[in-house]
């Protein structure tokens, strides 16, 4: 697969995304998928399903399938990439290869599973594809009109045999020819059909199987790749738990997202097939508009930095909703991972943050005073990432136990603004 194949807006290069891949399998850093090799065959394939669906709604709900099947299938192509790469870390003997001896081997992996991905963004363009016109075909006044489909020879400048039967050909829409027999139903197919009121034509081939991986009318299955295809077929009973265990995640923030995505009191909702990254934010959630304080070299308020806390929580992966809060001061801001909580931004370095912290204790105190359920964590954001140390978080909550009767607080959630993903910490 060429460079460009690789979508504008994936993070890494082609040049970047070996030089990790490739570091991280050699030091061990790696588990069973790599993240990067599955965001990188994700979102080029999402873009091919977005290219053709175009985001509208008569195909909303065909776009949203196919771009959860194609995540899903190459959440499989990166296990066997990466378990093939790791596999080059040794020769047939056993005997560990040279750092040079490996980088060599391991491009050679990647390239071939680039050129594979060619053929895959093709065909899932032209499934994609396919699956809008029987969308528009099928609709009544169409089906009325041109009750019949022609088969349209391929575009290609060197035509496959298997196909040719079918040039010209005509069938009735309702014919079951269709269900198994479309343009796209072969590995980079480039055939067309188009509707027709000519008459149904005599002798019509039988239908063929199709490629595996690509049975079924797209359609109607909302499948782009079956699980015939050898990335799953091949996966072994391991291989497909640790990949479905790998992917559950992301469908379940998924479904998530689909949620406050239809529901008109959310705003700013947003998901990422890449990370599993969910977002979204009450139209009730408090602001402070007029709140003219200001912190950091940046200038920054504190709504900004509340915003800068959801945007990169969501970089990595996590779910952040901003929920609807009352006028009292005992409401909690987010659910961050399903999980609620209260957050802060330390604005100022300090030895220890008692001030901050005793502020959300007190918080948690009425909260758990007004409700059945005990709630026992907060979250801080540093927007500066050297203000953060345990240390001083654990000797805040020491002076916070010295200056009141009770602390609620009984886990903390850190995330630091330098990329790394959040720390959880426990004060039983």
């Amino acid at each position: 697969m060429a460079v460009a194949a690789l979508p504008k807006v994936y993070a890494l290069s082609m040049k970047q995304l070996y030089a990790q891949v490739i570091a991280d399998v050699r030091n061990g850093k790696t588990a069973t998928i790599h993240p990067e090799l599955y965001r990188a065959y994700s979102e080029n394939l999402r873009k091919g399903v977005s290219g053709v669906m175009g985001d509208l709604p008569a195909y909303a709900d065909l776009q949203t399938q196919f771009e959860a099947n194609v995540s899903r299938f190459a959440a499989y192509k990166a296990f066997h990439a990466t378990q093939q790469l790791e596999r080059q870390l040794a020769d047939r003997d056993g005997v560990a290869r040279s750092p040079e001896d490996f980088d060599s081997m391991a491009r050679a992996v990647l390239n071939t599973f680039n050129r594979y991905q060619a053929a895959e963004y093709n065909t899932a363009v032209a499934r994609a594809r396919t699956a809008k016109q029987w969308t528009d075909f099928s609709q009544d006044d169409n089906m009325f009109l041109f009750p019949n489909l022609r088969w349209l020879p391929s575009r290609s400048a060197n035509p496959r045999e298997i196909h040719i039967p079918f040039y010209n050909r005509v069938w009735a829409k309702t014919d079951p020819f269709w269900n198994t027999n479309q343009p796209g139903n072969l590995w980079n197919c480039k055939c067309d059909w188009e509707e027709t009121d000519d008459p149904v034509t005599g002798d019509n081939p039988e239908g063929l199987k199709p490629a595996r991986g690509l049975e079924g009318n797209p359609a109607e299955t909302g499948q782009i790749f079956t699980d015939e295809c050898t990335y799953v077929k091949k996966a072994g009973k391991q291989g497909t738990k640790e990949t479905e265990d790998f992917f559950r995640p992301i469908t379940e923030h998924h479904q998530e997202y689909l949620g406050y995505r239809n529901n008109p009191d959310y705003q700013e909702v947003d998901f990422d097939w890449g990370t599993g990254g969910v977002k979204a934010k009450h139209k009730d959630h408090k602001t402070h508009p007029n709140d003219n304080q200001r912190y950091f070299p940046e200038q920054l308020t504190g709504d900004q930095l509340e915003q800068e806390f959801m945007d990169k929580a969501f970089a990595l992966g996590h779910s952040v909703v901003f929920k609807a809060e009352a006028a009292n001061v005992t409401d909690l801001d987010m659910y961050l991972d399903g999980k609620l909580m209260d957050l802060i931004s330390p604005t100022e370095n300090s030895t220890h943050y008692r001030n901050p912290l005793g502020r959300k204790n007190h918080q948690l105190k009425k909260y758990n005073d007004l409700h059945e359920e005990e709630n026992g964590s907060i979250c801080m954001y540093f927007h500066d990432p050297t203000f953060y140390s345990i240390d001083k978080v654990e000797r805040g909550l020491q002076e916070v136990r010295r200056w009141t009767d009770r602390v609620d607080i009984r886990k903390v959630y850190i995330l630091k603004n330098d990329g790394s993903d959040i720390i959880e910490l426990d004060f039983p």
